[in-house]
């Protein structure tokens, strides 16, 4: 047998009597590692990261962890280099999350605390109730929404997978909502000079 030619670590061999590989690792430096560490305490954090916000019941706070996200994520994390999935942690009022919306990529949430909604489909039909560590992974180009449903405020992990996301795709259900947010928000906008 060969060792796959994509793999990084050296001297990989495969133990036909154990039916295992074994190789020596990919030599990397104590500060590429540490580098590649995230404190929550210290995250990066935005209650802007995206459109929706300005929607009743989408208010959320983004933390950005590790990679870019969604191109039109407005957040930098604070370690960038993770290069084929993107860790976000969202807090959110009761009664808030995000809108429907899709990504190029899977997308996982797992609660962290609390509890939370997840919704699918067009309208968002189609829903799961998480508590405490539950998941679900939703796949790419499926519209997807969460809400706590808690009675405090409660923290979510995403997970969104894939080099390069790319934009977010909105639900076509709430654009109308949407065009409404965002003129009055500009309506309550004060002019400049």
């Amino acid at each position: 047998m060969q060792a796959d030619a994509k793999r990084q670590e050296t001297d990989i061999r495969h133990d036909p009597q154990l039916g295992a590989w074994f190789g020596r690792s990919r030599p990397i430096s104590r500060q590429e590692m540490l580098a590649r560490v995230f404190r929550f305490g210290a995250m990066p954090s935005t209650d802007r990261a995206f459109i929706d916000t300005v929607i009743p019941g989408h208010n959320r706070v983004l933390m950005g962890a590790l990679g870019r996200g969604a191109a039109d994520e407005n957040l930098r994390p604070q370690v960038e280099t993770a290069e084929n999935y993107h860790i976000d942690f969202i807090s959110a009022a009761p009664g808030n999350g995000a809108a429907l919306h899709s990504h190029d990529t899977e997308e996982t949430f797992i609660c962290l605390s609390g509890r939370w909604r997840v919704a699918w489909g067009d309208r968002g039909e189609d829903q799961v109730e998480l508590g405490y560590l539950d998941g679900i992974c939703c796949p790419a180009g499926v519209m997807r929404e969460f809400c706590n449903v808690s009675d405090q405020p409660a923290l979510l992990l995403s997970i969104l997978g894939g080099r390069e996301p790319g934009h977010v795709v909105w639900a076509e259900s709430i654009q109308p909502d949407m065009r409404a947010a965002h003129a009055g928000a500009e309506a309550r906008r004060e002019p400049t000079d």
